[in-house]
């Protein structure tokens, strides 16, 4: 004789959570994640960037991340060194992978909201920061922002992209 299981459908509905600074620097909101969902892979929350703000050099250890520029105009720096520059207007996705060092920034005076689904399910626990990158972050920014200012970046800006920075294994 088998048992037959049972399904429950869990629900929730619950207020917006209050803004709280990650060891990023970020302001976040988390929304769904293990402590208000019996979630198992996958978090969600919102990231709000006052104007020219950008967050500190980290990367998350263990999860994907995916960016969804709700409102606003930013940037990822992305790689070891932060070499690698992507433009976001609203409505552009990004994925950043595991272990991938990156900073997110404002390049405006605009606050800009970005909408996050990541695969840590508490949303902000395996946080790293990469403190190595600080001065170059702050250089780096910088650079970006000022391009911005003086129009870099407009064509960029006239269309949501869909960009990804993930680590592969080169099998030369």
């Amino acid at each position: 004789m088998t048992q037959q299981l049972q399904r429950v459908l869990h629900t929730t509905t619950n207020p917006m959570a209050d803004y709280q600074t990650g060891p990023q620097r970020q302001l976040l909101a988390p929304a769904i994640h293990t402590g208000v969902a019996p979630v198992k892979t996958l978090s969600s929350g919102i990231v709000r960037m006052p104007g020219f703000h950008h967050a500190l050099p980290h990367m998350h250890a263990r999860s994907e991340i995916t960016i969804f520029v709700a409102h606003g105009l930013v940037a990822s720096l992305v790689g070891d060194e932060l070499e690698h520059l992507f433009i976001h207007s609203p409505h552009s996705v990004m994925t950043v992978g595991a272990g991938v060092p990156h900073v997110g920034l404002n390049l405006s005076v605009e606050v800009a909201t970005v909408f996050e689904a990541r695969t840590d399910p508490a949303f902000n626990t395996d946080v790293e920061r990469v403190p190595r990158l600080d001065a170059l972050a702050v250089a780096r920014v910088a650079q970006a922002q000022h391009d911005f200012r003086n129009g870099a970046f407009k064509e960029q800006l006239q269309a949501a992209s869909w960009s990804s920075a993930v680590w592969t294994v080169d099998d030369d």
